[in-house]
């Protein structure tokens, strides 16, 4: 392999695992959804927020409403390594995810909206010094936000539809260091491991950014059985995006020096970074005086809910879901490298993930007219392939748990709080690119808090 191609695979490798898997799905924007659990299909929550959980709930909320929240997610994980039994820690700082929507009803059948939200996102965050994995990647970050207008009609007292169109704007960052022990030696066959260089030598550093836009659909319908029972359904559409952005190396000093009777015939004592500097000069693989234009299309993937609630009294709610995310879509991703690039060539990777199925059970209590109680469970599959969990996204099957409270604080004035606890199960996999097979175990769970404020507009006592 010439070093081009060694190190655009290195720059470029994670790519589809950014956003290939449910580890990046994130269905808690709201506080009051996320404390049931995320059961949302047949009766989201009033405060419009089913702008993205299920667009026909608008249908028949009255008035002006106005909704604002944040979810904080603290993910706690690690990594141990099977030879030394070395322990990682993930480095994740407390991340916010940001959601607000406003609703108008134009008559009691008609009304619109318009909401922001954060439907794939998060960050892995690992310590570059000690942790193997540093060269798959240290520092990973994903964003998709969705800014959605929304209209939803009753048709009739039973049946309530709803559509949405969403612009989707999105972002990835991946962060790697380059072990130089794998590295071709200039003008060489054989790699700087031959020269004695030990394995996990850092010697570059790495940063791709790249963003990309388009256009996706939110459809949901709500049937209203009897006066206790109701059926629903949510279906967002799956958009490809194509992502253009950079990547730019930056040179890390070894401060290494050649043993004597060395492959090269050089003095013993010679600077082994006087031997790589050259790649990092001006035409050369790792240009550090421009950035490497390059582009690719990645798959937002569909998703989609049904559900029903069943009113056991008429202040107690009992619901579930059943979810579905296409995380399948993720097959095969072209890089395309600018063409004025001749150093790193076009390559396709094949990430091969696999859907996602999710089942959700929630539960709602009007203790009082300013106290509502909720609380919920759910567990979700795992769409990232055995051979593909990597630090980027060491992602697995998880079950959670959730609770919260809704009160109202003043005429028109709402608060919600939630708090979700994740458990994932431990998953096995790899740190080295170069790996075949793997060879430690990843841990993960989180917790999330939210809180979110709602206001009705010319609501009274």
């Amino acid at each position: 392999m010439r070093p081009s191609v060694r190190y655009g695979v290195l720059l470029f490798a994670g790519c589809p695992a950014l956003l290939g898997a449910q580890g990046f799905g994130i269905y808690e924007d709201n506080s009051c959804a996320m404390a049931r659990a995320g059961v949302t299909a047949a009766t989201p929550c009033p405060d419009g927020s089913a702008i993205f959980f299920s667009p026909a709930g608008l249908a028949g909320l009255s008035g002006t409403h106005v909704t604002a929240g944040v979810t904080l997610i603290k993910a706690i994980g690690a990594f141990t390594d099977d030879v030394l039994e070395r322990r990682t820690d993930l480095e994740n700082p407390l991340i916010p995810v940001p959601s607000g929507f406003v609703t108008h009803a134009l008559s009691p059948k008609l009304t619109i909206g318009a909401g922001v939200y954060v439907p794939y996102g998060l960050e892995t965050r690992w310590p570059t010094t000690g942790f193997q994995g540093r060269f798959l990647g240290y520092n990973t970050k994903i964003q998709a936000l969705y800014v959605q207008p929304t209209v939803a009609y009753q048709v009739d007292p039973r049946l309530k539809l709803g559509i949405g169109v969403a612009y989707v704007h999105g972002s990835i960052e991946l962060n790697q260091r380059l072990d130089l022990s794998t590295q071709p030696v200039p003008a060489q066959t054989f790699t700087f491991a031959t020269l004695g260089i030990p394995t996990g030598t850092d010697f570059g550093d790495t940063r791709l950014t790249a963003t990309g836009s388009g256009f996706a659909v939110n459809l949901g319908g709500i049937l209203k059985l009897s006066d206790r029972l109701s059926v629903g359904a949510h279906w967002l559409t799956r958009k490809t995006i194509t992502y253009d952005g950079h990547g730019t190396f930056r040179q890390l000093p070894t401060n290494l020096t050649l043993a004597a009777n060395n492959p090269l015939g050089l003095p013993a004592g010679t600077p082994v970074d006087a031997l790589v500097a050259p790649n990092f000069g001006a035409g050369a693989p790792l240009d550090t005086t421009k950035a490497h234009k390059a582009s690719t299309q990645l798959t937002l993937p569909q998703q989609g809910s049904i559900g029903f609630a069943y009113k056991v009294r008429s202040n107690w709610t009992v619901m579930a879901d059943y979810q579905y995310v296409g995380w399948e879509a993720f097959q095969s991703v072209l890089v395309d490298f600018d063409a004025a690039d001749n150093t790193t060539p076009d390559f396709t990777l094949t990430p091969h993930n696999k859907d996602t199925h999710g089942f959700r059970f929630g539960t709602e209590y009007a203790y009082s007219p300013k106290l509502t109680l909720r609380g919920g469970y759910l567990y979700h599959t795992a769409a990232e392939p055995t051979e593909f969990v990597t630090p980027l996204l060491p992602e697995n099957a998880r079950n959670e748990v959730s609770l919260g409270l809704g009160y109202r604080l003043a005429a028109g004035v709402r608060a919600d709080l939630a708090y979700q606890y994740v458990r994932q199960n431990d998953r096995r996999g790899r740190v080295f690119p170069e790996t075949v097979g793997n060879t430690g175990l990843y841990s993960l769970h989180a917790h999330l808090f939210a809180v979110g404020l709602a206001y009705t507009f010319g609501e009274r006592d």
